[in-house]
């Protein structure tokens, strides 16, 4: 086929300027501003040219595509045996930015067709002249019209609102709140597969999107904080908003559009995702927008619309398994379009979103953990066992609360009268819109044992139904009830929009970690405590950005009662230890998760420094030397910027290097560290072990170390890393710290002993194989016990 750049240099220059930029040694934040540009902004600038429809489409599928290609872009480049180097993903990044600028045989024949018809005085569109544009739709029929018009809410200001709106919402202090749970995991493997680690993927038992987007910027600037980890998901947040918009404008008219447009920029869900490192805004982005271009399709029959409903579903198929739910939805909007049956549009469609799923998919089936993400979702999540019985359940309670807790009573209630409403009006397209709502709503309410946020899930089709009733209801009445009405909402929407200001927004104070305290006045509830688990988007900081700063090589390892995730990203590459052999104890404040902390375990230890946060104390150092007076520290004074070497995991572990392998494959021993400093009677031996998993354990087994001179002197075992990663829990590939504190006796006789360690099943009692070893353990190395 023969190609051809676009007569557009501007776009060629803009890119490949750009990316040229980006190898000089610039301050921060310019080299995150460039990436974002030539990951998002530049793209998107092409691709809008390229896809067909009204300019609102053509804008938000664009940006959608743009962050779409990136992360597939991405994906590729990380195949690619080794670690990610910056100057190849320039070049590749730009080679994909300019992608949309190739125009092939069949554009060069339409354009010259086109100079045609403009020579016979008809004329084509112009885009770059709205009047050009108008111009030529006035010359054409009602139905041409109809296919290309300028949307009139382009013009209109409360379009700009709901865009400032949605901005607003989503940017303002987004780089405030540090990483929260899962936002660490992503990172911490975004750093792990940027430095080379190509199982990492793998692991994550969602879809990669999450993890690929950050990671593109990342890649490309070589460092990375808060809020350039979360500007892509923020960006499609506000492109999630405007998609809703303009499908519900194209389907029930402008006022409805923008009605729907507030409620979805509003949503506590739509706002709290959009604040984060996760997924769920790009289901709900590419989602909407497969159901829009099913739509377009059955309208126009054009076979462009079948292929990006198969792009945009795929692309939320690799963000999470919930872009599922819209099935149903883009099912009903295509079916009457089968007769008859293009069948070339739909084996091409098909192909193009099965290259796009088998990109990952495929290599992800073949990988060892698949089977435990499938358990994990089917027993986890949906409840059910492994035989299907307990597959249908009754959520409601939870859901009630989930919903009601992101958002205000006020707003839920408003929104459910809206609906009903909205079902009752008799409106072309409520079916699509319908089945939008009510599948991801019935999943979840009677399929799946624990919702948490996935009931996020049916807000796009609940506000779209919702904005078709509140359309309906504010043109019901005439004069002074029309005015009640209108005021009425205002108010109702006023009221809502505050709650989600001060949850998701103002972090003075921080409301979510301090309900009881701090929880919104005037805004009634249905239950005594908020959801426990599954909270993400609220605001937090606790001093961790000050953290990695107090400790030293001589303080570690350290322990603390925030979970795992968050101290990986904000003491990395800092070893942590579950178990009693610390040196420095981190005492977060209102921790979510918080692992606890037993009584008296830190009677006898001092406080070594305090973080502040808004003025409140937030983090505690503890350590064992005596101070005058603590330091303290005001968080707001620190940032946290990581390059992937600095945040990587380890990949090694241990002073001393082995490689045993246990059982069939399932675990190798890769290395450990010995503190003998008290092998006395009466003291202690620390030994660290370090293991990679390599296949799924389907049970527990406790591994133990044993000091054997002939006689079994002392010995430590249990589940690894002190009961907190149990064997069950261990991913393939992934590296696992486990200490072991052995006591001595004080009657054992001073000598040399053999260090012996090795795993058992904790049921059987049985012990792990280990070729070539009789007694099935693994000798490390010799140690004198003494009477010093």
């Amino acid at each position: 086929m023969d190609f051809g750049l676009r007569k557009r240099g501007w776009a060629v220059t803009a890119v490949i300027l750009t990316a040229a930029t980006l190898l000089a040694d610039l301050p921060r934040p310019l080299p995150q501003m460039l990436a974002f540009l030539l990951l998002a902004v530049w793209p998107m600038a092409g691709w809008w040219r390229v896809v067909d429809g009204r300019l609102a489409e053509r804008l938000v599928s664009a940006a959608a595509l743009a962050m779409l290609v990136s992360s597939l872009v991405m994906l590729a480049a990380h195949y690619v045996p080794g670690s990610v180097s910056r100057p190849w993903l320039m070049v590749v990044f730009a080679l994909a930015a300019l992608l949309p600028q190739i125009k092939t045989k069949n554009e060069k024949r339409q354009l010259s067709r086109s100079q045609q018809v403009r020579g016979s005085g008809i004329g084509i569109p112009d885009t770059n002249t709205t009047s050009r544009l108008l111009r030529y739709c006035e010359k054409r029929n009602q139905a041409l019209q109809s296919a290309c018009s300028w949307p009139k809410f382009q013009r209109n200001w409360h379009w700009v609102f709901l865009i400032l709106l949605a901005l607003a919402l989503r940017f303002t202090w987004l780089g405030y709140s540090e990483f929260q749970g899962d936002e660490g995991l992503i990172m911490s493997r975004a750093a792990a597969m940027l430095t080379g680690d190509d199982a990492e993927i793998f692991l994550h038992q969602k879809g990669p999107i999450e993890i690929l987007l950050p990671m593109s910027l990342w890649g490309l600037a070589g460092e990375i904080n808060e809020f350039w980890a979360r500007i892509a998901f923020a960006w499609a947040g506000v492109w999630a908003v405007l998609a809703v918009a303009a499908l519900t404008h194209h389907w029930f008219g402008t006022r409805a559009g923008w009605l729907a447009g507030v409620l979805f920029a509003m949503m506590g869900f739509s706002v709290a995702f959009g604040r984060i490192v996760q997924y769920q805004s790009l289901v709900m982005l590419w989602g909407t927008l497969a159901v829009w271009h099913a739509v377009s399709f059955r309208e126009r029959g054009r076979r462009l619309d079948l292929g990006l409903t198969a792009v945009f579903l795929a692309g939320g198929l690799l963000a999470h398994y919930d872009a599922v739910l819209v099935v149903p939805a883009i099912a009903w909007a295509v079916w009457p379009q089968l007769r008859p049956f293009d069948w070339r549009a739909w084996l091409g469609a098909t192909a193009v979103g099965v290259l796009v799923l088998a990109l990952f998919y495929v290599p992800f089936v073949l990988d060892p953990n698949f089977s435990r993400t499938g358990q994990y979702l089917w027993q986890g999540r949906i409840g059910a066992d492994a035989d299907g019985r307990g597959l249908l359940s009754w959520s409601g309670t939870a859901v009630w609360q989930m919903v009601t807790f992101y958002n205000t009573l006020y707003y839920v209630v408003g929104l459910v009268v809206a609906l009903l409403i909205g079902l009752m009006a008799k409106r072309r397209q409520q079916g699509t819109a319908l089945l939008l709502f009510a599948a991801p709503f019935l999943f979840y309410l009677f399929i799946v044992a624990d919702p948490r946020t996935h009931v996020y899930t049916f807000f796009p089709g609940a506000v779209i139904l919702a904005a078709v009733g509140l359309d309906w209801l504010l043109t019901a009445g005439t004069g002074w009830r029309r005015l009640l009405l209108w005021g009425g909402t205002a108010v109702w929407l006023t009221v809502s929009l505050a709650y989600v200001w001060l949850m998701f927004v103002d972090h003075t104070p921080e409301r979510q970690r301090t309900w009881a305290e701090n929880r919104p006045r005037f805004y009634p509830v249905t239950w005594e405590k908020p959801p426990e688990f599954g909270l993400f988007g609220f605001p937090h900081q606790a001093g961790w950005r000050v953290a990695s700063s107090l400790v030293g090589e001589t303080d570690l390892p350290f322990a603390s009662n925030e979970e795992q995730e968050v101290t990986a990203w904000y003491m990395a590459p800092a070893a942590r230890t579950h178990c009693p052999n610390f040196e420095t104890f981190l005492l977060a404040a209102n921790a979510q998760d918080e692992l606890p902390v037993p009584p008296g375990l830190l009677t006898d230890w001092l406080v070594q420094a305090e973080v502040q946060v808004n003025g409140r104390p937030s983090l505690w150092v503890y350590g064992r030397q005596p101070v005058a007076e603590p330091v303290i520290l005001q968080a707001s004074d620190y940032s946290r910027w990581l390059s992937p070497a600095q945040a990587a995991p380890m990949q090694t572990g241990g002073a001393v290097p082995l490689d045993v392998t246990l059982g069939d494959g399932q675990a190798r021993l890769v290395g450990y560290d010995l503190d003998a400093s008290q092998a006395v009677p009466g003291g202690q031996v620390v030994v660290t072990l370090y293991w990679v998993g390599l296949r799924p354990f389907d049970r527990n087994f406790q591994s133990f170390v044993h000091l054997f001179d002939g006689e079994l002197r002392a010995q430590h075992d249990g589940a690894p890393d002190c009961a907190v990663m149990p064997t069950t829990r261990w991913e393939p590939g992934q590296l696992i710290a486990d200490a072991h504190v052995v006591p001595i006796a004080p009657d054992v006789p001073a000598g040399e002993v053999a260090v012996l360690v090795g795993m058992y099943d904790l049921l059987t009692l049985e012990r792990l194989a280990i070729p070539d070893r009789a007694d099935q353990t693994i000798y490390l190395t010799s140690l004198p016990i003494t009477d010093d």
